[in-house]
């Protein structure tokens, strides 16, 4: 009898399980060998077949000891804990793996005799878990140490308080703070200026020193941060003035017709200067959130240097003069603003995506310091990609150093951009990776060193500006260009889009100086999406296959899934009644065939599902489930 599990869609109910075991029949109940014969278990009888052959006089469970974790404490960024533990059994040992928290299992290697060792990484939320170690021997017999524990930090807050610590160091001043909480937080007596956002459960006001920690124990209150400082992140050129037409690295439109008709970018800056010519037409909406002036102005410069590289007209100045400008006023006259600023600019925006049809966001705009990978830009950031929206952002000015990529330059899903000069030279200041997490920032590189750009309050006039800035607009101008091509592209299309068809510079693949996919090239871009053959292939998540539905406890689980593309990682979630697990599927074959395995020694009996997701290289997702059913210790 052949049963072949092939899930190509997602299912979560219990109907759909019960379905599926009608149609097995009796199969669970049949020996191991008679299993069905798709790949995962053709690998696992191989591989496994005797695990389900225990020694009738082997009841003996392995012994665990010396169990340790190294630091026991880290905090975001830190690179990452050690697990060992000594285990010993005398029909051998299978297997060992430490559970973190119930939130994601490691395996544990054997490097010395009898020790078996793993590392954790400092990438789960702060908190403590309890780090459990368990051990499978040959013959199916199972134990536990469930003794240690390893807490993460938030790096803002290491005492762990849930206050930021350099604001305890202002002592009783007032501050403007940020509070995380759960998305009920009611009115604070001591707060002034309380405002609260759609974007993130977040709210801004500001505190008394000495309130800090009573707002801290109020129920819900998840953390109290710093309303960080933010800037524009550009500097005064070599040519301050001139009638010299805006640079761009490379013009694909004439040929093509594409200008990026029927495309909005949503700039978030200084302003912009609706009386320059480049510019004149182009801004069909204006919001300012720092003197509510309802006729679009620009008293920085930097904004409308930015505007007219997107989008400039007259010449065609800028790299998409067909599309229509959404400018929202943030910074200030100094070029300045506040994480709060950010946050109401991006709530705006997604209030009003549909009403302007904002398809693209630039932002170049940063922190003042290198990113510790905890800012809540980060996350503010994210989501607007996950809502849609291509989000164009700076890698920062703070070069030549690595690790120096400033908020949100980090953030996962958005496109970093650093910056080069006309002769592919990367700006000395332009910031560089690897962000905390140790992925590769910023994601490529384009033209920002005197670039050429439209000059404020002067009607007709031009400067130039350096920085990765200047960078910023001409990777949202290209967006829009590819979207006028394809309109019905996802942001993580785009992304890869211009990753992938980008200029290798400097060491030859990806790297944290020129980027994970090098310097800005819209004419190859464009050429994949106009030609399918070259479009680059999205990831995707083929199949999942399971070697069993049902099992008792103890008994192995072997998943499989087949992917293709550009995967940056695929794990296994078990989610029951009261309990779910992350495992990790790293190990993968030539064939793009993932799998992993679920020790299932210690979990209850019940109906679970295994859903497998899968996370593309720039941030393309995909999921597929299967009901499974675990039953009484035979």
């Amino acid at each position: 009898m052949e049963i072949k599990v092939d899930v190509c869609v997602n299912s979560r109910s219990l109907l759909c399980f019960l379905l599926l075991v009608s149609l097995i029949g009796s199969t669970a109940a049949l020996p191991f060998e008679d299993l069905s014969q798709n790949k995962a278990t053709t690998w696992f009888q191989k591989e496994y077949g005797s695990y389900f052959k225990p020694k009738a006089s082997d009841k003996t469970s392995p012994v665990i000891y010396g169990a340790s974790v190294s630091p026991s404490v880290l905090k975001g960024g830190d690179p990452r804990s050690e697990i060992n533990a000594f285990v010993y059994d005398s029909s051998g040992i299978e297997m060992v793996y430490a559970d973190i928290g119930n939130r994601m299992n490691l395996m544990l290697d054997l490097d010395l005799d009898h020790r078996f060792t793993g590392y954790c990484g400092s990438n789960l939320p702060p908190g403590t878990y309890k780090v459990t170690i368990v051990a499978v021997d040959k013959s199916g017999n199972a134990a536990r140490d469930e003794t240690k524990s390893i807490t993460i930090r938030d790096p803002r807050d290491l005492d762990g308080d849930g206050i930021e610590d350099s604001l305890k160091a202002q002592g009783a001043k007032e501050q403007r703070v940020i509070v995380l909480h759960d998305g009920n937080l009611s009115n604070i007596p001591a707060a002034r200026g309380e405002e609260s956002f759609k974007i993130l459960p977040v709210s801004a006001m500001t505190l008394p020193g000495g309130e800090l920690n009573n707002v801290a124990k109020i129920k819900g209150v998840k953390g109290i941060y710093k309303d960080q400082k933010l800037k524009v992140l550009a500097t005064p050129g070599s040519n301050p003035s001139s009638k010299k037409d805006a640079n761009t690295i490379d013009d694909p439109r004439k040929e093509r017709g594409l200008r990026g008709d029927g495309v909005t970018v949503a700039l978030i800056d200084t302003g912009a200067d609706p009386e320059h010519e480049a510019l004149a037409g182009r801004i069909v909406e204006f919001k300012d959130f720092v003197n509510n002036q309802t006729t679009a102005y620009d008293d920085n410069g930097h904004g409308t240097h930015c505007a007219s590289l997107i989008a400039g007209g007259g010449e065609e100045k800028g790299v998409a003069p067909g599309a229509k400008l959404v400018v929202v006023k943030v910074m200030d006259r100094d070029g300045a603003c506040y994480l709060s600023d950010a946050l109401k600019a991006l709530d705006w925006c997604l209030e009003n995506r549909e009403r302007y049809g904002i398809k693209v966001i630039s932002f170049s705009v940063g922190g003042e310091d290198p990113a510790d990978g905890s800012s809540l830009l980060d996350d503010a950031c994210n989501k607007m990609v996950d809502k849609g929206m291509v989000m164009v952002v700076a890698a920062g000015n703070s070069g030549p150093a690595l690790s120096s990529i400033v908020t949100p330059g980090d953030a996962e899903k958005v496109i970093t951009v650093g910056a080069i000069d006309s002769s592919g030279t990367v700006f000395d200041l332009s910031s560089r990776g690897p962000v905390a997490n140790g992925e590769i920032k910023p994601d490529l590189v384009t033209l920002g060193v005197d670039v050429v750009s439209a000059l404020a309050n002067s009607k007709d006039e031009y400067s130039s500006m350096s920085g990765t800035s200047m960078a910023v607009p001409l990777v949202s101008g290209s967006a829009a260009l590819l979207l006028q091509a394809d309109p019905v592209l996802k942001p993580s299309d785009v992304k890869r889009l211009l990753l992938k068809s980008a200029d290798d510079l400097g060491q030859p693949g990806p790297d944290n100086v020129y980027g994970y996919g090098g310097a800005l090239n819209i004419t190859r871009a464009l050429d994949a999406v106009e030609s399918s053959g070259d479009r680059p292939p999205a990831p995707a998540l083929e199949s999942v296959h399971l070697n069993r539905l049902s099992a008792s406890v103890g008994e192995p689980v072997m998943i499989e899934a087949g992917a293709s593309g550009d995967i940056k990682a695929v794990n296994a979630n078990i989610i029951g009644p009261d309990r779910t697990l992350q495992i990790p599927m790293d190990d993968f074959d030539a064939n793009g065939i993932y799998s992993a395995r679920w020790e299932t020694s210690f979990w209850k009996p019940g109906y679970y599902e295994v859903d497998v997701d899968m996370e593309g290289r720039f941030g393309e997702v995909d999921s597929k489930a299967v009901p499974f059913h675990l039953s009484e210790k035979a």
